[in-house]
């Protein structure tokens, strides 16, 4: 019993230690800004140039009333400060690695699945987040109208349908048992399909293909591999050469076309960063490199970005630059991680296609490779573009229209606001 006691003493002492050293965190933070460790993206007034067609349509932030200024601002602070209180907190991953040791000390090791965003370890020792059973009708039905609308305007429109970590086929007692992502897919591709709208299920494709599952996933994160993303991408150009007629090349994506250098043990995921080291180890990472002449003009306006070259354009070198498991992102080294709008020219195909990628973060290792197979890119991330869908697509004027997202967001809100964004379509 007293060895007990002084465990979970030593514990208390350890975390108040750290908690007293907060403030120089945010000292800390500061001058890491200063210094250009932390990027800060450039505030745009998107719906200034992408307007929303009337004045009903307009607030996608809830900022047009008093009340939906002050909310605003109220969920401003709130995350602020859960930000602050978690990842920002001096030690904090610290306090969690004690915390997980303590845990499997006293062997009391506890999750409750259904808590938002908890993390469970497979038996093959992959991280997953387990998703409820959803309401996906909205979802549906933003999906449905979107479509018609780029139908009516002469563009084709497909939704692509990106899998989640937990397998439909392979995981028999895990899917439709505790998690429910794959279910959620199921309800909203038959909702769409039965409206008419074309899908393409990459569940199935990775099946089709031989491809292992959970292999094509890091083991620390929820996002599939760079080695996927490229998999995925020559799909789409496929997609775009077999239903579409574009002249694209899908074999121009064939993977003994690019080089791998593998970073070992570099990149711990968001799922690794919650649960810690103690938990789980890093992943390795991989940047691909074609072996053939590239050259692209790639613009992120708001990073300031309007440059050209070969494909490494499209790559934030500065994010494998150390390795740094809790204060740096790896992933993030493809298309600069997320940002409201990129747009990629490739100067070497001269076909007059432009497609719009609406797309969540599993794009970002999609997007690069999709922009070496075709003449423009266009992509919107509607959890940061605040304009309106309509008024960009109708400005850009694109030949087709794609929307991206990985199973485990349908029915789900978005974490940075209380609105449903990545289905506003407007």
């Amino acid at each position: 019993m007293k060895a007990k006691y002084i465990t979970s003493g030593v514990f208390l002492c350890v975390i108040i230690s750290f908690m007293f050293l907060s403030v120089y965190s945010l000292v800390s933070k500061k001058v890491d800004e200063a210094q250009g460790k932390i990027p800060l993206e450039i505030k745009i007034d998107w719906e200034s140039l992408y307007p929303f067609e009337s004045e009903e349509n307009t607030g996608k932030n809830a900022a047009n009333t008093i009340f939906g200024f002050i909310k605003a601002k109220f969920d401003f602070i709130k995350a602020k400060l859960e930000d602050y209180s978690s990842s920002s907190l001096l030690g904090y991953y610290g306090i969690v690695e004690t915390a997980k040791l303590y845990e499997d000390t006293v062997k009391w090791n506890m999750v409750n699945v259904s808590e938002y965003n908890a993390v469970v370890k497979l038996d093959d020792g992959y991280l997953a987040t387990f998703v409820e059973s959803r309401d996906v009708t909205m979802n549906a039905r933003e999906t449905i109208k979107l479509s018609e609308f780029c139908r009516s305007n002469g563009i084709e429109f497909f939704y692509a349908n990106f899998p989640d970590k937990i397998c439909v086929y392979d995981d028999k007692n895990i899917s439709g048992i505790l998690d429910f992502s794959n279910q959620n897919a199921d309800r909203f591709l038959k909702m769409i399909g039965d409206a008419g709208v074309k899908y393409y299920d990459f569940r199935k494709f990775l099946h089709d293909d031989n491809m292992k599952h959970r292999e094509s996933f890091y083991i620390s994160d929820l996002h599939w591999k760079a080695e996927t993303g490229l998999w995925a991408a020559r799909h789409i150009l496929r997609i775009l050469h077999d239903d579409y007629h574009w002249d694209t090349v899908p074999d121009v994506l064939n993977p003994d076309r690019f080089d791998y250098v593998v970073y070992p043990e570099w990149f711990l995921g968001t799922q690794g960063r919650k649960v810690t080291l103690e938990r789980t180890r890093p992943d390795d990472f991989t940047l691909i490199y074609p072996k053939f002449n590239t050259s692209v003009q790639y613009k992120v306006p708001s990073r300031e970005i309007n440059t050209s070259g070969d494909m490494r354009v499209m790559y934030d070198t500065k994010r494998i630059e150390t390795k740094d498991y809790y204060n740096e992102v790896a992933y993030r080294f493809y298309n600069y991680g997320d940002s409201a709008i990129t747009e990629s020219e490739n100067n070497l195909i001269r076909n007059g296609k432009k497609i719009l990628i609406i797309h969540d973060s599993f794009s970002d290792v999609t997007l690069p490779f999709i922009a070496i197979g075709t003449q423009n890119v266009y992509s919107l991330d509607l959890r940061y573009f605040t304009g309106s869908v309509i008024s960009f697509i109708k400005q850009t004027k694109p030949d087709a229209v794609a929307v991206m997202y990985y199973s485990a967001i349908l029915g789900r809100e978005s974490a940075r606001s209380p609105e449903k964004q990545f289905f506003d379509f407007r």
